[in-house]
């Protein structure tokens, strides 16, 4: 069972260490056994969504333009996908957001105390798991423990992605904590997805940075992408929360679906408890970042 006492953010890091060095033989020993390992049923290779920032000032890209005529096909109904980021921490909002009665994506921190523990609990409450994968930023601030950085080998990253993936067992797809550096870095996303394809895994990169190409490195590796469009809570401030929703939601409604992220902050989940009358009354279904990979994904190859 979960505690409700919030969890130290580096708890366990001497710990990993030493894991991560068991964690990379058992990779290397499965992988020379030849033993595949499935996560999901997703189908690599995908494009999905690739638009920018802020789709509606900014414009939207050639591979966006390219599948808009075949948007309309998708669902009766324009979806919304929620992905709550920094999950782990703080069991106590967590278990708080576990209890809401909606699709959610929950992406946990593989180096929280207890995240093997809460996805066990979001699998039972029905949410769909993600990897918060941590990666390099740009500047000081600390990614955490056994981070993805530009200077790690293939190996490297491979061996610490395999230990972020056994920290979060039952993860379906992993999106980015942190790492503008890293993202932006097209030989390092090459050398993390040539470890990652063939999985099924869905990869949504958080766009941490404009000069991202992750999502487009991940599709070259064969994994299926989605990209974030709105970030829910870059101003926790109860109005700004409220109104970043409704950009979601109006983006949603224009172009057929839409991608958010936010953090479990208690502002946040405050407005998340209205979210699905709100969704309801525009229309808009609201699903888990997985289920809108999928559905996308006919229309994506039409």
């Amino acid at each position: 069972m979960m505690r409700s006492a919030a969890s130290a953010p580096h708890l366990g890091a001497a710990l990993a260490a030493g894991l991560i060095v068991a964690t990379g033989l058992a990779f290397r020993a499965g992988a020379q056994g030849g033993e595949p390992v499935t996560r999901s049923a997703t189908e690599p290779g995908q494009i999905v969504s690739e638009l920018q920032i802020h789709p509606r000032s900014q414009g939207v890209d050639e591979e966006t333009s390219a599948t808009a005529s075949a948007e309309a096909a998708i669902a009766a109904r324009p979806m919304l996908a929620v992905i709550i980021d920094d999950v782990g921490l703080d069991t106590a909002a967590a278990e708080r957001l576990l209890a809401l009665e909606m699709p959610l994506t929950v992406s946990i921190l593989p180096y929280a105390a207890e995240a093997p523990e809460v996805a066990a609990a979001a699998r039972r409450a029905g949410k769909e798991v993600f990897l918060h994968l941590p990666m390099e930023p740009v500047g000081l601030d600390d990614p955490g423990p056994l981070a993805l950085t530009g200077h790690h080998s293939g190996q490297d990253l491979s061996v610490r992605a395999e230990w972020a993936l056994s920290r979060v067992p039952g993860a379906s797809g992993f999106n980015n904590h942190m790492g503008s550096r890293l993202t932006a870095d097209a030989q390092a996303m090459d050398r993390l997805f040539a470890s990652l394809s063939g999985r099924g895994l869905v990869f949504v990169d958080s766009l941490t940075s404009p000069d991202s190409v992750a999502g487009a490195r991940a599709r070259a590796a064969g994994l299926t992408a989605l990209r974030r469009d709105v970030f829910l809570d870059h101003d926790a401030a109860p109005a700004a929360v409220a109104a970043a929703l409704e950009e979601a939601l109006d983006l949603a409604a224009e172009r057929g679906f839409a991608v958010a992220i936010g953090h479990p902050h208690a502002t946040t989940l405050d407005a998340l408890e209205t979210l699905s009358a709100r969704a309801d009354a525009a229309g808009i279904e609201l699903v888990t970042a997985g289920a809108l990979a999928a559905r996308l994904r006919p229309a994506a190859r039409s």
